[in-house]
């Protein structure tokens, strides 16, 4: 009887903590067998932890509608074992009440965040950061305020105190804001992203659109991004994806087509992707993929042109 009343109170005092102090731990497991192949090199396999992660979360709260927020994220690379990668994934502490969310630490941009919803293949082989090459960041020194949801309007704004590797007079040498409107199924919205390197003088901006919109099964978005590159103008241009997707019983079709146009007019690129999802539960899925891009496959980095590739892959969220 003793031990049984010395064991339930080890077990509370260790639990005790942890509630108080409201922890979550989460994560996914994303791994993927892929073949790529290009016009001048072989075709490779390979077994790729696709920005696989576990995470920390918590708040407290300071009572008067006042709470504290704070997360630990970090990658996991499945296909080695390398534990506690040096992704760089959002880390942050801040404020939130009815007034909205106050961060600083590593963090998404509000350009990011504005259309992440509508990359349909996002962490793929097919992914549009890499084959249609829009320009999605996550930056440190990051100082970010996200309003409440009003009536479906939401805004964030971020700065990036000290982006490039020497100490800056101004407070933030980049920025990043963000306008989205989600109701009724309709999702809209613009942002714009200043990204200043005082060490190459290679500033770069970019404006963004996103449209989408979901009826009944059927999901449609677009997103459109200008960007304009101080030093390099053969990568002034803009870019567009166009994507669609529908969902029956527990399976998921889709498909994307999207170009990137530069001003100089001599290497635009595009690509296109055809995939399918099977639910085996709302937390785990499986999927196949094939994407055929002029620009590089995610995690493959071959040489050349014109790659192609398949891959099947499982996501567990836990």
């Amino acid at each position: 009887m003793k031990k049984s009343l010395i064991a339930m109170a080890m077990a509370a005092a260790i639990a005790a903590p942890a509630a108080n102090a409201n922890v979550v731990i989460y994560g996914k497991v994303h791994v993927s067998i892929d073949h790529v192949e290009s016009e001048s090199s072989d075709a490779r396999w390979a077994v790729s932890s696709n920005s696989s992660r576990i995470g920390f979360k918590g708040t407290e709260d300071l009572g008067n509608g006042l709470s504290l927020i704070w997360k630990a994220e970090t990658g996991y690379d499945f296909a080695d074992g390398g534990a506690w990668s040096s992704s760089g994934r959002n880390a942050y502490i801040g404020l939130t009440g009815d007034w909205g969310t106050f961060l600083y630490g590593n963090h998404d941009t509000a350009l990011k965040m504005s259309t992440a919803k509508l990359d349909i293949f996002s962490d793929t082989i097919a992914d549009y950061d890499e084959s249609i090459d829009f320009d999605d960041e996550r930056w440190g020194q990051n100082i970010m305020y996200i309003s409440p949801n009003m009536n479906g309007l939401t805004f964030a704004v971020n700065g990036a105190v000290h982006a490039g590797d020497g100490p800056e007079e101004d407070l933030f040498q980049s920025y990043s804001l963000a306008a989205m409107y989600s109701n009724n199924g309709l999702y809209l919205s613009a942002a714009y992203e200043f990204e200043d390197d005082s060490d190459s003088d290679d500033d770069e901006t970019n404006w963004r659109l996103g449209a989408g919109y979901d009826m009944n099964n059927v999901h449609v978005g677009f997103v459109y991004e200008d960007t304009d590159q101080e030093s390099d103008n053969s990568c002034d241009g803009y870019l567009w994806q166009l994507s669609g997707s529908y969902t029956f019983g527990n399976n998921v079709v889709k498909a994307m087509y999207g170009a990137e146009v530069l001003d100089d007019g001599d290497n635009d690129e595009s690509g296109w992707a055809v995939g399918f999802d099977h639910m085996l539960s709302k937390r785990s899925k499986v999927y196949a993929v094939y994407v055929d891009t002029d620009n590089d496959i995610k995690n493959h980095y071959l040489s050349g042109d014109d790659q192609k590739g398949f891959s099947v892959g499982m996501i567990h969220k836990f």
